[in-house]
């Protein structure tokens, strides 16, 4: 029986999909998110981590939280959206697990928080975001931070590097399909 419930935040996407596909069968998941799981549309939920409330998913105590949402994308206009979405949105998520007593949180930030420059970042590398998304990657890892010193939180604060698989049409699947249609330009020895 399965007696664990997950909630994945944000999970329509390239990664929950996979993360859900991987869960499905030890865990109760509800997936909520912007739109509609192709893949998973029975146990998602549309709703904004800016907006919903610990009653729309029926989030208890004992539950975990995968905060997967994020406004991600390279070209967001106004650059304003990064942090509300990935802050307050993040801050919205914890005010309703703190409401019902929920301290199970997994968080997906990103490499980018470590900024251009550095070989090879790891955990006691320094933070050097360079662009809203980062910035406002690092502002939420912090507020996560925060919340988790009181109260006997779990947090986990995932960084992952550039993300890849069979159906991702994300910037290493252009970079290839650019190769591919010759308009890659190579400068120097690369």
């Amino acid at each position: 029986m399965k007696n664990k419930k997950i909630h994945i935040l944000g999970g329509s996407g390239f990664i929950g999909t996979h993360l859900i596909e991987i869960l499905k069968n030890d865990y109760d998941l509800l997936n909520m998110d912007l739109r509609i799981s192709n893949v998973n549309p029975s146990i998602t939920r549309i709703n904004d981590i800016c907006n919903f409330n610990a009653k729309d998913i029926n989030l208890k105590k004992n539950d975990v939280v995968i905060l997967l949402a994020a406004e991600h994308s390279d070209d967001v206009n106004p650059s304003e959206k990064y942090y509300i979405t990935n802050v307050n949105g993040t801050k919205n998520v914890l005010d309703q697990m703190e409401s019902v007593g929920c301290k199970n949180l997994i968080f997906t930030s990103s490499v980018a928080v470590y900024g251009l420059n550095q070989k090879n970042p790891n955990e006691n590398s320094i933070a050097q975001p360079f662009n809203h998304y980062s910035k406002s990657k690092l502002k939420a890892e912090n507020i996560i931070k925060k919340w988790s010193k009181s109260g006997n939180k779990k947090i986990t604060i995932i960084r992952p590097t550039v993300v890849f698989g069979e159906n991702n049409r994300g910037n290493v699947y252009n970079f290839l399909k650019q190769i591919d249609n010759r308009r890659f330009i190579m400068v120097g020895t690369g």
